[in-house]
Order: C-alpha cells, then structure tokens, then sequence
C-alpha cells in the first residue's frame, strides 16, 4: 500500500514538474495532483528536491529495463545497438521535449541527481558492452583488430551517444533517424562482419572447371 501510495505521488510530481517546472511547483501543487494532503506527500519523502530524486531514479530504471528488453528481443549486433539506443534516446527526448521547462528539469537533475546518472551510465554502458562481447565471440564483431575491447567499445558508444542526446532534433522521427544513422556508423566503425562474410549468407558454388579433351 505505501509503494502504491508513492508511486500515486511520482505520477502526480512527474505531471506537475512537466506543467510547472521545477522551481515553480510546490508541495502542495503535488499533493492536490494526487488527490492527498501535503503532509501525506511528507509521510513520504522529505521535501520537493527528495521527490525529484526518487522520480529521477524511477525514470532511469525504467529507461534500463526497456533498453535491455530492447537488445534481448533483437538479433545482430547492429540491430541490438539501435535497438538499445533507440530505447535509451528516445526516452529521454520524449522526457524532454513533451514540456517546454524540459532544459530546466535536465539542468535540475544534472544538479541534484548527478549520482544517479552517472550509475545508470554505468549499468548503461555494461549492457552494451555484453552485446557487443557476445558479436565479438559470433564472429560479427572484430574488436580486437582495432585495438578495442567490449568495454573500452561500450564507452565510445556512450559517449557518441551523449553527443546525440545533447544535440536533440526539430522532432522525434527526425531524432529516431539520427539514431539509426548513428547506429550504422557505430557498427561500421567497429568492424562489423556482414552475413555473408560469415558464413551466414548463400555461398557461391565453385565454379566447373572444363575438362580437356584427350
């Protein structure tokens, strides 16, 4: 009853600092938002920066748990790293561009959820660096003849992916293709092995040779 009652409060924060922003919203705003009084919003969490805090940890995990439904739910590393991406990247543009105080509240987080972030790049970047060991040992992958391994590999990605992030787009169809073009050059980059190269597309037969005649 007490995680439902608090995820209740989440849902009603996360409304009122997309309207107001989050200098703008009080306590009070969040518990008329979710139909309580403000000193249930304090059984609780502490204050306002508190609930943003726990509404910054819940959308982090769940931005994790789609990239990673996202990455076992496809095949072939290139489709992997878009996939991943895409769940990654386009949570976050959507979070952003859905109110026009989003470049607040990412400043807001950047300043009372630092922590937060930069474990969930963590956790980001071992997942990505799993995908990209497993095309390795596939033979998709040929990390090694660049002088890279998964991890090293795996950071790169996050990175470029930062840069993306940071960059934005007019809008999210324009911001899901620069994913996918992204996502190729990374692939190409990092010496992805075609198909066919690996054994996994249709052979040519030998050629005959012709007999001579005697």
């Amino acid at each position: 009853m007490a995680t439902e009652k608090r995820d209740e409060i989440l849902d009603a924060a996360y409304e009122c600092f997309a309207q107001y922003g989050f200098r703008r919203t009080s306590m009070q705003d969040v518990a008329k938002a979710a139909g309580i009084s403000r000193a249930a919003v304090y059984l609780h969490f502490k204050n306002k920066e508190d609930v943003f805090r726990a509404l910054s940890l819940r959308v982090h995990e769940r931005v994790l748990a789609a990239a990673e439904a996202a990455g076992t739910a496809t095949e072939g590393i290139e489709e992997q790293l878009r996939a991943v991406l895409s769940a990654k990247l386009l949570g976050h543009f959507q979070l952003v561009h859905r109110s026009l105080h989003g470049r607040e509240l990412l400043d807001e987080n950047n300043r009372l959820c630092g922590d937060v972030s930069a474990e969930y790049r963590t956790r980001h970047v071992g997942l990505v660096a799993r995908l990209l060991g497993g095309a390795e040992r596939a033979g998709e992958l040929r990390l090694r003849g660049l002088g890279l391994d998964a991890d090293a590999a795996a950071e790169l990605i996050m990175d470029c992916a930062k840069g993306l992030e940071d960059g934005g787009a007019p809008s999210a169809d324009v911001f899901r293709r620069r994913v996918g073009d992204l996502t190729r050059v990374l692939a190409c980059g990092l010496g992805a092995v075609p198909a066919t190269a690996r054994g996994g597309g249709t052979r040519r037969r030998p050629a005959k040779t012709a007999r001579r005649r005697g």
